[in-house]
């Protein structure tokens, strides 16, 4: 890459990523120091860390075990971030709503990005009650992110960025860069080509995974690859990734599922780490583009 492209890649990606206060809200023991790691790859020295635990409001013995057992969990938790070399901050709530308290709190402390964790599979069902993350994601005033725990973060070697038919956000690229300013990884950039009439031919694809990597300032190898599902084809790809990074399908706005079918599914059948990451939008944006994604898919030929 030349030097005019680095700094126009800079200008596009690396700019928005200066989080100065990260939110990080934690609730599992098992996965909290996996949420700090993500986002000490993510962040700098000069960033502040904000360890977060709500305790949802209730009868007064329930809410005294809850809270102090939060506690105890926000202090281990911001101890090992000072231990990687980040500022840290404990922050403990207690809230009639666990959603509306992040929020909140976001708001309050001025924070450039959310971090929570997800437990369990992701189904319409599981989506639907679990309101703390579809909440949060709706109601953010910043980028957030919802982390899928399953490899252990500090061990990072390879980094799987899908990349669809339309070009991934600034923001998520930014994201990349970042990591990999941060983490000494490899990167892949993948395309998958399913054959369908009106889809790319391979050259195309080519040209198209070239102008992706010119917006990013670090060095990543873009792949393209062939199957017959897109879902099938990112299976193969993430086989050995230890983390896969993903945006919204379709604008969120639109999703039944948490990200989209495909999203949803990958983050379900892969074994590695996912990393959901939606940047801030205004809400009318998003519904715009949603809404012409929409109609452009419903005159694409079948």
């Amino acid at each position: 890459m030349n030097e005019n492209q680095k700094n126009k890649s800079t200008a596009t990606t690396t700019e928005e990523l200066n989080y100065e206060n990260v939110l990080i809200s934690i609730a599992n023991p098992e996965t909290a120091r996996q949420l700090v790691t993500m986002a000490h790859h993510v962040t700098t020295h000069q960033t502040t860390f904000h360890i977060m635990n709500v305790t949802r409001q209730g009868s007064f013995p329930e809410e005294e075990r809850s809270w102090r057992k939060g506690s105890e969990l926000v202090m281990d938790t911001t101890h090992y971030a000072q231990r990687l070399g980040r500022v840290a901050k404990p922050l403990t709530v207690t809230s009639s709503s666990i959603p509306g308290a992040i929020v909140n709190s976001a708001k309050e402390i001025e924070a450039d990005f959310i971090l929570m964790g997800w437990f369990g599979r992701i189904t319409p069902v599981a989506v639907r009650r679990s309101s703390v993350v579809n909440k949060v994601l709706k109601k953010a005033p910043c980028d957030a992110g919802v982390l899928k725990s399953r490899k252990d973060l500090g061990e990072v070697k390879k980094i799987l960025l899908p990349v669809g038919p339309n070009k991934p956000r600034p923001k998520r690229l930014a994201l990349l860069d970042r990591i990999m300013s941060e983490v000494d990884v490899e990167a892949e950039l993948v395309h998958v080509l399913t054959g369908k009439p009106g889809e790319q031919s391979e050259e195309e694809a080519s040209q198209y995974l070239q102008e992706v990597l010119e917006l990013m300032t670090e060095e990543a190898e873009a792949n393209i690859i062939h199957a017959d599902s897109v879902l099938n084809g990112l299976l193969t790809a993430s086989h050995d990734a230890d983390l896969v990074i993903l945006g919204p399908g379709r604008e969120w706005v639109f999703n039944r599922f948490l990200f989209g079918r495909t999203a949803d599914n990958l983050t379900n059948r892969v074994e590695s780490s996912v990393l959901m990451f939606k940047g801030s939008e205004h809400k009318m944006v998003a519904w715009g583009k949603g809404l012409m994604k929409a109609l452009s898919d419903l005159v694409k030929p079948t």
